[in-house]
């Protein structure tokens, strides 16, 4: 056996990373199904939207801060009795940005909530958390 096939580190099979994107549609498919469809409003007054930015900058970025999109909007906004409710969707290794910080920041300085999840239990358990009302067809 040459000298390089026995430095070589032995294979590891590691499972794959889950991306934000998938994430982002599983937990809007429970939203969908546990409080109305994005942009409507439910029954109990609740409504929501997610926000994609995806860090894109487009071939001239000054035209998003002019604008008005600052960096650091968290993915899903949930608006219920005069109140916004900020979740942040995070891979198991993903981690808040400094921007996201500020804008969480900013968010509960004005009265907002806000959250982050990994998984949709966890957003389920943050929407009863707060009282939001919902459907409950999905159990924890």
């Amino acid at each position: 056996m040459s000298a390089a096939l026995k430095s070589r580190r032995p294979f590891k099979l590691r499972a794959p990373v889950v991306a934000e994107h998938p994430l982002q549609k599983q937990i809007c498919d429970v939203l969908r199904i546990e409080v109305a469809p994005p942009g409507k409003v439910s029954p109990h007054g609740v409504v929501w939207w997610s926000i994609d930015h995806a860090n894109y900058a487009g071939e001239v970025p000054g035209i998003r801060v002019g604008r008005g999109i600052v960096a650091g909007i968290q993915d899903t906004f949930i608006l219920w009795s005069g109140r916004v409710y900020l979740v942040e969707i995070k891979t198991d290794t993903g981690e808040l940005s400094l921007a996201q910080q500020s804008i969480m920041s900013a968010c509960i300085a004005g009265g907002g909530r806000v959250g982050v999840v990994r998984n949709a239990q966890e957003t389920i358990a943050f929407l009863d958390a707060w009282g939001i009302p919902r459907k409950h067809r999905i159990a924890l």
